[in-house]
Formats: structure tokens, sequence, C-alpha cells
């Protein structure tokens, strides 16, 4: 069983001063972009209040990394962009208020993908994110300084966004368990936009009781250990054709499957025309993206007022111009490719729900990524993340196993509701196998 790590510390000041340290040897990372200058104050204050026998919620004391397009007041929110190196943000966002309500230290600012435009994390501030199981090669993005962090050991738990598989796919190369919840546009206030229509906001941890605890933090609800779900006559459908052809990742990939058929589990060949239709798709956060930023910049001080704006200063990686140059010729939403798009999101989650019941699954499994990383430039992830990203549906990746060349390969778990609860349950029993080994 894996155990939480996400507990609070007898001494916080203890705490926060071991974190920091590890920030300071790790920083050859680049995986955090600033420091919180008072987390040191708010780790005394934790302290005081638990000699006193008072604990101010679930996570007093615990120390957290966030992704820098993540507003926490008074700190710099710069999306890795030099250009927005100006902005302060005024207020927590809404997931802040609820986690520091419940006693987190924000700790640093994570490093990630220009914008979030990306699967590897690069930006003009912060440069290349390095795994820490392999500083020579990406650690996935666009929230890999949330994954180096927790992976190195700065903080044991993070919070990034997941738009098309920033949060899984980081994840899925560093080890960690990562939960993209379902889509919800409520729980975006205070956080830079990328995709209107896909962004979500998701915890990125050791294991899936700590995923579990941020959740209902983040989502304002009670938090409950997840239980378990008996794996046996549990059936999860294997979309073979998102494998991938990597013999390393498969090798460990059947381990993983024929370890759950002795679990119990029943293993079922799933058949998904529509994952064509998936790959064709035009990216949503094409026709989003400028007008999304466009509002977030005019509700902010102290910076530029557009993406033209952003442009024009030339503060920014140069390799993101020709997409931002095509992203200024889509000023509106409405379009017939957007409306197509939308269509296409509520498709795919019907498909997705009348498979499930035609195999008669409780979940889709694949690997979270087709192939590992190899270098510190962008490794295509394929379809797979793009699956609940589009549809709207919640799903985790949590390691399986690592190859042999010492590289995690992930397990990603799709729903076919917007149950988080039950998918965390059956992550949970799935967690415990893998665990065993």
């Amino acid at each position: 069983m894996c155990a939480m790590r996400l507990v609070p510390p007898l001494e916080c000041c203890e705490e926060v001063a071991r974190r920091l340290q590890v920030i300071t040897d790790h920083q050859h990372l680049n995986a955090i972009l600033g420091v919180n200058a008072d987390a040191m104050a708010q780790a005394e204050r934790c302290q005081k209040l638990r000699r006193s026998g008072t604990l101010i919620g679930p996570l007093h004391g615990v120390p957290l990394i966030v992704k820098d397009n993540i507003t926490c007041a008074a700190s710099p929110v710069t999306l890795g962009c030099k250009g927005l190196t100006s902005l302060r943000a005024e207020s927590d966002a809404q997931v802040i208020r609820r986690l520091r309500a419940a006693g987190a230290i924000i700790l640093a600012r994570a490093n990630m993908s220009e914008f979030a435009f990306d699967v590897r994390s690069r930006s003009s501030l912060g440069g290349d994110v390095r795994n820490p199981l392999d500083p020579e090669v990406t650690a996935g993005g666009s929230s890999g300084g949330c994954a180096a962090a927790v992976a190195a050991g700065m903080a044991d738990g993070a919070l990034g966004t997941d738009t098309g598989g920033s949060v899984r796919i980081p994840c899925s190369y560093t080890g960690l368990v990562g939960l993209r919840p379902a889509f919800r546009r409520q729980m975006l206030a205070g956080v830079a936009p990328l995709s209107m229509s896909k962004d979500t906001v998701g915890p990125m941890v050791h294991s899936v009781r700590d995923a579990a605890l941020l959740h209902a933090i983040m989502h304002g609800e009670p938090p409950t250990e997840p239980q378990a779900v008996s794996l046996n006559s549990r059936r999860l459908g294997v979309i073979s054709a998102l494998q991938g052809e990597d013999p390393a990742q498969l090798k460990v990939w059947h381990h993983a499957l024929n370890r759950l058929r002795r679990a119990g589990v029943t293993i079922i060949e799933v058949d998904l025309p529509i994952l064509k239709e998936v790959e064709s798709q035009r990216c949503l956060s094409l026709s989003e993206f400028q007008v999304a930023i466009n509002g977030w910049l005019a509700l902010q001080q102290n910076g530029p007022a557009s993406l033209r704006e952003i442009i024009a200063s030339g503060e920014y990686l140069p390799e993101f111009l020709p997409l931002m140059e095509q992203m200024l010729t889509l000023g509106s939403l409405k379009t017939p490719q957007w409306l197509s798009g939308r269509r296409f999101q509520r498709r795919l989650r019907q498909v997705l729900n009348l498979t499930a019941e035609q195999y008669r699954i409780d979940a889709f499994i694949y690997p979270t990524v087709c192939r590992q990383p190899v270098s510190l430039e962008k490794m295509p992830p394929g379809i797979a993340p793009e699956l609940a990203a589009i549809s709207g549906l919640p799903a985790i990746t949590l390691p399986s196993g690592k190859a042999e060349g010492g590289l995690p390969i992930g397990m990603e778990l799709l729903a076919s509701t917007r149950d988080e609860h039950f998918l965390l349950s059956l992550a949970l029993g799935c967690e415990n196998v893998f665990d065993q080994e």
C-alpha cells in the first residue's frame, strides 16, 4: 500500500527549511521560477499553532508547489514568459484559497511550458525543465516544473493544470500520480487560461490517497480517505490502439496487465473507431487562446493588455511565434471550426459512455503516453491524453512499472462518467497491486 505523504509535519519550520534546501540543491533541474519569501514566516505561525494544540486543517504546515499560471496573492504570475514578469496576482485563485484554508504553505512557483502551449516544459524565463530521474531528458509538459519538483523532493505535492495532458504526461515521465478531474468551468477562477473548454486543475503527487486529499480540498469537499475497490471481477477496457510501439514500454505494460489479471481483473480489448477522428481534430485552444488570454490580461495590473502586445515586446520563446501569429488570426469563438469542435466534444463523451456500457467495463486503460522521453526535446505523447481532454471526463495516471532504462511507465485510467470518487477508488486498487512488487 502506497503511504500518504501529505500529512501535517510535526516540525513545520524544519520541514519548510528542508524543502527549500532541496530546491537550492536542484537548481539544475530548472523546476522553480521563484520561492515564496513568506514561507518560513508562515511555517513559524503554523508551528506556534501546533504547539498550542491547534491544526488549521488537514494540510497544516504542508508545503506545496504551484504551477506559475495559477494566481497566488502578491506573487508573480508569469506563465513562464519574460513578457509577463511585471504581473503580480492581486488575489488567490479559488483552489489556492481552499488549500491555504486547509493549512497548506505555498512554497514556490513552478516552471512550465510557456503559456502552457507544449508537452515539454521550456520557457523563456526558466529554460528546459529536466527530469530528476534522468536530467538529460524532459520532465514533460506543460506542468513539468511541478512534476520535477515533486519527484526531486522539493515538496510532496503540486498543483498543475491539464488541458491536453499537461498534468498526466509529466507525471507519467517522472513516476507520479496525476489526476485530471472532470471539466468544471467554475474551478478555473484565478487560473490563466489556455482553452476555456478544456482547462482543468489537478494534483501531482506520490500516491492516489494524496491525489484524493488534494482533489477534495480543491473542490470544497470534506476529505474522506478513498477505499480501494476489490479488483476481483472488475472489467477494464484496454484500448490496444493506444499502446504504442516502444518495446521497452510494451514489456512493462503487458507485465502490468498480467498483474491486474492475477488480482482478478478481467481485461477486455476495446475497439474505438472514433480514435481516427480524435487524431484529426483541430485543437480548440487555437481558437480560444487569444480571446481567453486577452480577457484574463484585462483583469491584471501592470502588464501587457493583449497577446498582440506580448508579441510586439519580443519577450517570449521565438519558437512559439508562428503559433501565436496563427492565434492572432482567430479573433472570435463561434466560427464553424470552433462549433464543430464543441460538437465533437459532446459526441466523444457519448461514444465513450456507450462503449463502456457495451463492453460492461468499469474504466478504460492504456499507457499514458505512447513512448518514453529520450531527450530534452518534445516527445509527441500520442492521442491517449486527448480522450479525457476532449470529452471532459476524469482520468488519472499512476506508475505501473519501470523500463529497463529506469524511467517509469504510466498507466492511465479514464472514467466513463464524471465520478472522480469511483475513479480514485479504482486507481487505488490498481496502485495496491503495483506497489506489491
